[in-house]
């Protein structure tokens, strides 16, 4: 009996331990906590370092704003043409820090005037720019970023295949040069598809300058300059973030 009556006392004690021990902790604190949303949810985040490569793919609607010739232009076009980007930038929270170098392939560029076969003045000119880039980043929402941004830099021009209608045999001479200040302003919005990849959408404005149709165009022989040439593009590409 006695060894009845302690077992019991012993249970009663054990209980009564648990109760009070129960009793220290904050209500609820024994139940499993609610399951937090964003658990499973990816959190994208630009890696820590900063530093990022970026590569795109342009279309460039071509604008030329005049034609210096010895006749006078009536009307002048520069078509359409594709182009390519590479370069590498640093992000500081909102502020983006960037150096680009762009190439647009050759397209043909046209003075017409009043007089003979025309168009009379003819040329294709590529441009390669090497671009400083300053970006404000906006904010962030649903993993997208939209952007401004404005740059500065240099554009060097080349005309090749320059054609004046007016002269039977053609011109021979090299190829027309010129190397110009060039500004650009961007917008656009870029999308973080994982941890270390984003898309970028964006609308870019260039000002190339001016280049002449052949080599001493506007000072030794009456061949055509291209004047206050310009670029309306809107690009699609990547950015790498290193970590």
């Amino acid at each position: 009996m006695s060894k009845v009556k302690a077992f019991i006392t012993g249970c009663i004690g054990a209980l009564a331990f648990a109760a009070c021990a129960h009793a220290a902790d904050p209500p609820g604190s024994w139940r499993r906590p609610p399951p937090d949303p964003d658990y499973d949810r990816p959190q994208y985040k630009e890696l820590a370092s900063g530093w990022y490569l970026r590569g795109d793919l342009g279309y460039r609607w071509n604008s030329v704003g005049s034609v210096a010739a010895s006749r006078t232009v009536t009307s002048q076009d520069w078509g359409n043409a594709v182009s390519g980007t590479l370069g590498f930038g640093y992000k500081y929270q909102w502020f983006r820090a960037e150096l680009s170098a762009d190439y647009g392939v050759p397209s043909r560029i046209t003075g017409t005037t009043a007089v003979g076969a025309q168009p009379q003045y003819s040329a294709k000119v590529n441009s390669l720019s090497a671009m400083a880039n300053l970006y404000a980043d906006l904010g962030t929402w649903y993993g997208f970023t939209p952007y401004v941004g404005g740059g500065i830099g240099v554009s060097q021009l080349k005309s090749v295949n320059y054609v004046d209608t007016s002269v039977p045999t053609g011109i021979v001479a090299e190829p027309g040069k010129a190397i110009n200040f060039s500004w650009a302003l961007m917008t656009g919005v870029a999308y973080q598809v994982t941890s270390s990849w984003m898309i970028d959408v964006g609308y870019r404005y260039l000002s190339l300058g001016d280049v002449p149709g052949i080599d001493g165009a506007g000072t030794t022989n009456n061949a055509a300059v291209f004047k206050n040439l310009s670029a309306h593009e809107a690009r699609i590409g990547f950015r790498f973030l290193l970590d």
